[in-house]
């Protein structure tokens, strides 16, 4: 009998110190930026330019870059049409380097202007990172595409990390449609769909709550998951589908798909020109 007491009181011991773990590292796991020189000068096939917010001025200052349409092969609109854009919130890891050459296509190749930045501590941008001043950051870049274009000529379309700050915008404002890539459904629900016996509520600093921003939000939803995702389970999806939410929710599954490189699927594709082309919901 003692020695099934030391083993309990060493499981107790180990699972406490796992979930101390938790709470202190998960930011680290969240947000693994790579940072660049002020003075790097990025290269991208698409037409760019560089900018520069000061959302917290003397505190923070966000890099991000404004990339122009362009005709592809079966695009039947104008190479570059005024006041349609995509709001484009990124993933966890790298800075604009990355995402600018894996994302930008896939929307200006349908016809669509492309806002994207990065996040504090992220490749050029500065500032200390905190949930609440990632929302201030997205509504700082929202209020400024609105000042340049009809809003519900914006696309809001988040992937990974980037899908809570995404639906938080679509909760906050009135964009023509928002779309989520590989989302989850709020941090705490990634921890139990990833491993489900830690009190993820309690242990979580970020809570990111996509699931409670649906309740608020009423232009139409897509969401693309694959099924095979370890890094975002695909579950996350699920749930979504079932929240409470006044829009209109779709989900596309793309089977046996994992976290990165759903644009290899041609249900992708086909399904990113129905909602930019032809504006299906």
């Amino acid at each position: 009998m003692s020695a099934i007491i030391k083993v309990i009181q060493w499981a107790l011991i180990v699972y406490v110190v796992a979930a101390l773990l938790i709470w202190w590292l998960h930011p680290l796991v969240l947000f693994r930026p790579t940072a660049l020189a002020d003075d790097y000068s990025y290269t991208f096939k698409i037409p760019f330019r560089e900018l520069t917010f000061e959302t917290d001025p003397g505190r923070a200052k966000l890099n991000a870059l404004w990339f122009s349409a362009h005709d592809s092969v079966n695009l039947q609109s104008p190479s570059s049409i005024p006041g349609k854009a995509v709001l484009f919130f990124h993933g966890n890891r790298d800075n604009l380097v990355r995402w600018g050459r894996e994302y930008t296509e896939r929307f200006t190749s349908r016809g669509y202007q492309v806002l994207m930045y990065d996040y504090r501590g992220y490749g050029k941008s500065t500032g200390d990172r905190s949930e609440d001043a990632l929302h201030r950051d997205a509504q700082y870049l929202y209020d400024f595409l609105k000042k340049n274009m009809p809003e519900d000529s914006i696309i809001v379309y988040g992937y990974s990390i980037g899908t809570g700050m995404a639906s938080r915008i679509a909760a906050n404002n009135h964009p023509q449609r928002l779309i989520l890539e590989a989302p989850y459904a709020s941090i705490p629900t990634l921890g139990r769909t990833q491993l489900a016996i830690f009190p993820y509520e309690w242990l979580t600093r970020y809570k990111f709550r996509t699931d409670s921003c649906f309740a608020h939000i009423h232009c139409p939803i897509h969401l693309f998951h694959g099924t095979d995702d370890i890094t975002v389970p695909y579950e996350n999806s699920r749930i979504l589908l079932t929240s409470f939410t006044p829009a209109k929710v779709r989900l596309t599954t793309l089977p046996k798909g994992h976290h990165l490189h759903l644009d290899s699927f041609p249900l992708y594709q086909a399904t990113l020109d129905s909602l930019l082309r032809n504006g299906n919901q």
